[in-house]
C-alpha cells in the first residue's frame, strides 16, 4: 500500500484541524464528566473504523456538521488497504449523480492525533522525554504499523495499542498538562493512531436501527378483522379510523424507505457494477428523521394532516461503509468468521454463502491432474451452500493465497460430478483444504429481504426467526404464493410479526422471493447470478405494493361516500334476499288442495279388442 507523504498537512489549534486549503474542522467535544475530562464525540464504531462528529468551516461560508471516519487504532495493513478501496469507491461515486449513497466531502491525511482531557488536540511526543514527535513506522515482518521515536527508537505497535495506548496521553507525550499534578496529566483519547487517510462525510441524522427504535415507541394496537369490516361499511368510530389511517401512513413510510434502499442497491449493481457485501441496518443511515408532528397547520383536521404526511414523506436513506465492497471482480474480502458469528446485528442478514463462506472440506479430494479436475465429494455437494463456479479451493496456511485454485466448471450427474479448475493442484492433504465462497449480487439481494423484514418488525430476533423459515423453504421447496405458504409452519407467525396489519401476505411474498432461491417465483436462481436484474425485480414488486397502498390511503378522502354506497348496495342485496326467502317460505306454508272423497270415479273404457 502506498503511504501518504509524512509532511505535515494539518495545523492543530486547540480542538481545530486547519488545512492549507483554508478548510478547518472543529471536533465536537463531549462535556467532561467526573474526572473523565473532554473527549471527542463518537458517532459510531464498526469492525474497521470509527466516526467522530465535527464542524467544517470554510472561509466565507457558514459551518456545517460533518462526520470524520478514521480507522481504529489497532487496524492492520489489510484494514488500511480495504479503507483505501472504500475511499476510491466513494471518490468515484462523488464524480457523478448519487443514488442513495452518502456523499464524501473531503479526504485528508491525518497524522497521529490525541485529545487531552483539557480539550487540546496534539501530535503525541516520545513518552520517554525525547520531546520529538512520534512518526509512523512499518515493520517489514509485521502486519501492524507502529509509532516510533527517531532518537531513542521507542516503538508502539498498533497490535498492542489497547494495552499501551495510555503512554500517548501521559504528561511527557503532550504539550499541555505536563505536570504530574495537573488534573488531566494522564487523561486523553486517541483520535487517530498513525498517519492515514481520513474521510469527511456529510453528517446524517440516524441509523436504520435508531429509526426502528423510534417507530417502536410509536407503535399502537393494530385493528382487528372486525374493526376493518366496520371500516369497510363506514361504521368505524372516528378515533379508530384515525388510528387505522396512521398505521397505513406509517407502513407507507416504511415501504418508502425500502424502495430507496432497493433503488440504491439496483444502482450499485447496474451502473456502478459494485457489490456492497455488508448491507445491514447499521450501514444504512437516514437523513431528515421523521418528527412526531408534521403538518401542524392541519392539527384540527386529522385526516388532512395524515394525508399531507403521506404525500410529503421526507425521509431519505444513505448506504454507507463500502470497506468490503467489490467492483466487477469478486474478491475474498470479508469479516473473520469469529466476527460474524458473534455479531447479533450482522448474522440475521447474512446469506447462506456468507454464513458458510469458508468451509473445511474434511475429506481427501480425488484430483485428476491431466484434466485439471476433481470429483466433488457428497459432503460438499450436499452442504448448505454447495459448490459452484468461481468458488476457491484454498490452503488455510497459505496466507498470501498464492496456491488458490478457482472452479471454472462443474459437470456430471448428482453424485458423480466433477469440478474443473484453473491453477496448480495443491500439494497438501485434501482434508486440510477449504472451500471459500465469493459473495456477489445474490448476497446483497438476500440482505434486502432481511432488512425489509427488520423495517416492518423492528427487531433483529424476528429477522433471525425469518431465516429459519427461509431455510425450511430451501430444504423442502414449495411454490412461493399465498396458498402454498399458508400451509407451512411458522409462516403465519412471521406474517403476524409485521406491525401494521395491511398487505402482510404481499409483503411476505416479496421478502421470501428475495431470500429463497431456485423457485420459479424467486428473484435469484442461485448464488452465482450476477448483474442488477434480481435487485430490479425486487424493486418492481415493492413499487407495485407502494402504489396500491398509496391508492388506499388517498381513497380515505372519499371513503365515507363510498361506504354509504356499499351500505346501500348491501342493504338492497340483503333486502332482495330476505324478500325472496319470505316468498319462498309463504309458498311452502300454503295448504295444497286435497282430492274430494265423493268425487265420481273416472270411468275407464276398455277396448275389448278386435
Amino acid at each position: 500500500m502506498n503511504q501518504p507523504a509524512l509532511s505535515p498537512v494539518v495545523t492543530l489549534q486547540r480542538s481545530r484541524l486547519t488545512l492549507p486549503s483554508q478548510v478547518a474542522y472543529d471536533l465536537v467535544r463531549v462535556p467532561p464528566g467526573t474526572g473523565a475530562g473532554n473527549r471527542p464525540s463518537l458517532l459510531g464504531s464498526g469492525r474497521f473504523a470509527k466516526v467522530f462528529a465535527a464542524q467544517q468551516t470554510i472561509v466565507g461560508r457558514e459551518s456545517r456538521s460533518v462526520a470524520i471516519k478514521v480507522l481504529h487504532d489497532h487496524a492492520d495493513r489489510r484494514a488500511e488497504l480495504l479503507f483505501s478501496q472504500e475511499v476510491a469507491l466513494n471518490r468515484e461515486f462523488a464524480s457523478g449523480p448519487l443514488q442513495g449513497v452518502a456523499p464524501i466531502l473531503d479526504v485528508i491525511h491525518l497524522g497521529p492525533l490525541v485529545m487531552c482531557g483539557c480539550g487540546t488536540l496534539y501530535h503525541p511526543r516520545c513518552p520517554r522525554g525525547c520531546n520529538l514527535p512520534l512518526q509512523r513506522f512499518d515493520p517489514p515482518t509485521r502486519e501492524f504499523p507502529a509509532l516510533r521515536c527517531s532518537k531513542c527508537e521507542y516503538e508502539l505497535s498498533a497490535e498492542f495499542v489497547h494495552q499501551r495506548g495510555h503512554e500517548l496521553h501521559g504528561p511527557r507525550a503532550k504539550p499541555c498538562c505536563t505536570k504530574d499534578d495537573d488534573a488531566f496529566a494522564s487523561v486523553g483519547t486517541i483520535v487517530n493512531f498513525v498517519l492515514r487517510e481520513a474521510m469527511v462525510m456529510e453528517s446524517l441524522d440516524m441509523s436504520l436501527g435508531d429509526y426502528a427504535a423510534y417507530r417502536e415507541k410509536q407503535h399502537g394496537t393494530p385493528l382487528g378483522a372486525g374493526e376493518r369490516a366496520l371500516h369497510y361499511f363506514g361504521m368505524l368510530p372516528p378515533r379508530s379510523r384515525q388510528r387505522m389511517i396512521e398505521q397505513k401512513v406509517r407502513l407507507l413510510e416504511k415501504i418508502h424507505l425500502m424502495v430507496q434502499i432497493a433503488e440504491a442497491v439496483a444502482w450499485l449493481h447496474g451502473e456502478k457494477k459494485v457489490v456492497h457485501k455488508d448491507l445491514a441496518p447499521d450501514n444504512i443511515m437516514i437523513r431528515h428523521a421523521p418528527g412526531d408532528l408534521r403538518g401542524a397547520a392541519f392539527a384540527d383536521e386529522p385526516l388532512t394532516r395524515q394525508l399531507d404526511q403521506a404525500a410529503n414523506l421526507c425521509t431519505e436513506i444513505c448506504v454507507i461503509d463500502f470497506g468490503l465492497s467489490d467492483k466487477e471482480t469478486l474478491t475474498r474480502s470479508w469479516y473473520e468468521d469469529a466476527d460474524t458469528s458473534m455479531a447479533t446485528t450482522k448474522l440475521p442478514y447474512l446469506s447462506p454463502e456468507a454464513r458458510h463462506r469458508r468451509q473445511v472440506i474434511g475429506c481427501q479430494l480425488d484430483f485428476d491432474a491431466p484434466q485439471s479436475r476433481f470429483r466433488v465429494p457428497d459432503s460438499l455437494e450436499q452442504s448448505a451452500a454447495s459448490i459452484y463456479e468461481h468458488d476457491l479451493i484454498a490452503d488455510p496456511h497459505d496466507y498470501l493465497h498464492e496456491r488458490d485454485i478457482v472452479i471454472q466448471k462443474i459437470d456430471g450427474q448428482p453424485g458423480h460430478r466433477y469440478a474443473y479448475f484453473s491453477g496448480t493442484q495443491p500439494n497438501t492433504n485434501g482434508r486440510h483444504l477449504e472451500i471459500v465462497r465469493p459473495l456477489g449480487e445474490a448476497h446483497d439481494v438476500y440482505a434486502l429481504g432481511a432488512i425489509f423484514y427488520y423495517i416492518l418488525t423492528g427487531r433483529h430476533d424476528q429477522v433471525d426467526a425469518l431465516s429459519h423459515l427461509v431455510g425450511s423453504l430451501q430444504d423442502q421447496p414449495c411454490r412461493l404464493d399465498r396458498v402454498s405458504l399458508s400451509r407451512r409452519d411458522n409462516y403465519g407467525n412471521r406474517c403476524k410479526s409485521i406491525r401494521e396489519p395491511f398487505w402482510r401476505d404481499e409483503l411476505m411474498l416479496v421478502i421470501l422471493r428475495a431470500m429463497v432461491r431456485g423457485r420459479p417465483e424467486s428473484f435469484v436462481r442461485d448464488r452465482t447470478v450476477r448483474g442488477p436484474r434480481p435487485a430490479q425485480r425486487f424493486l418492481t414488486e415493492l413499487k407495485r405494493i407502494q402504489h396500491g397502498l398509496i391508492a388506499e390511503v388517498f381513497a380515505e378522502r372519499g371513503h365515507v361516500r363510498a361506504a354509504y354506497v356499499r351500505c346501500a348496495v348491501a342493504a338492497t342485496v340483503i333486502g332482495a334476499l330476505l324478500g325472496g326467502a319470505c316468498k319462498l317460505s309463504r309458498s311452502q306454508d300454503q295448504p295444497q288442495p286435497q282430492p274430494s272423497v265423493n268425487a265420481p270415479a273416472e270411468s275407464v273404457k276398455v277396448n275389448p279388442g278386435r
